[in-house]
């Protein structure tokens, strides 16, 4: 098990490794408009250019928070046993 760990913050360190390389690569950014950007073209960008990928974003964080309720969720017979009778002992 300690070698599937080391292997995979291997790879997270060799992908975020890539990718700050993509991001800092001058070239990239040479046709930019070095102009400001408005809101307007902001939310045309974010609701066409990048629509698919805020819906799979939305959906992995609605996952999350429900995974998370599951998670935290209190499971002892006692607490089970109060919630079906409704608090009463017999």
């Amino acid at each position: 098990m300690r070698l599937v760990g080391t292997f995979a913050r291997l790879g997270m360190l060799t992908l975020l490794g890539i990718l700050l390389a993509t991001i800092m690569d001058p070239a990239m950014w040479v046709g930019a408009d070095t102009g400001s950007i408005t809101t307007f073209d902001f939310a045309s960008a974010v609701l066409n250019d990048w629509a698919f990928t805020l819906v799979v974003l939305g959906t992995l964080l609605a996952m999350a928070m429900a995974g998370a309720a599951y998670l935290v969720r209190d499971e002892r017979e006692t607490n089970l046993m109060w919630e079906l009778t409704g608090g009463e002992e017999e």
